[in-house]
């Protein structure tokens, strides 16, 4: 059975994002690319998300990748906009709906090795890249 969000086989996709998080956490190098794994993963697995959460992902991996803006200097930017306390939007789901229909992607979770570092940053790089030009062709009601 595949994942019914990315399409990826067996769903693997949420024990290969586990384990991603374990190397990322746990190795500075494999860490640099934290915030593109988050977002791509989220992007495809849209079910974790509002409508307004998943916006909010897409908008956020648009200004990782094309803007190229730090980590550092976007949580300082969205402060503000992301406090549960101030937020005017949910990003969180919790009915589990995907909020899009979209269930076929150039390149999943599993396209990424893990070998060494470089490869592994290079392999996010490039799958959070496809994830964002995929993300881009979605509309949304």
């Amino acid at each position: 059975m595949n994942c019914p969000e990315c399409g990826a086989p067996e769903i693997a996709c949420k024990t290969r994002f586990d384990e991603f998080l374990v190397l990322e956490f746990t190795d500075a190098g494999y860490g640099a690319v934290h915030h593109l794994t988050v977002a791509a993963y989220m992007l495809q697995h849209s079910g974790k998300l509002t409508r307004d959460g998943w916006l909010h992902e897409r908008e956020l991996l648009r200004e990782f990748l094309v803007e190229k803006k730090p980590p550092a200097y976007i949580r300082k930017q969205n402060k503000d906009l992301v406090d549960s306390g101030r937020r005017t939007f949910k990003i969180k789901s919790r009915d589990g709906v995907s909020v899009i229909n979209k269930t076929i992607w150039t390149k999943t979770i599993l396209d990424v090795r893990v070998e060494n570092t470089q490869i592994y940053c290079e392999d996010v790089n490039a799958w959070a890249k496809s994830v964002l030009e995929d993300a881009e062709s979605v509309k949304l009601e």
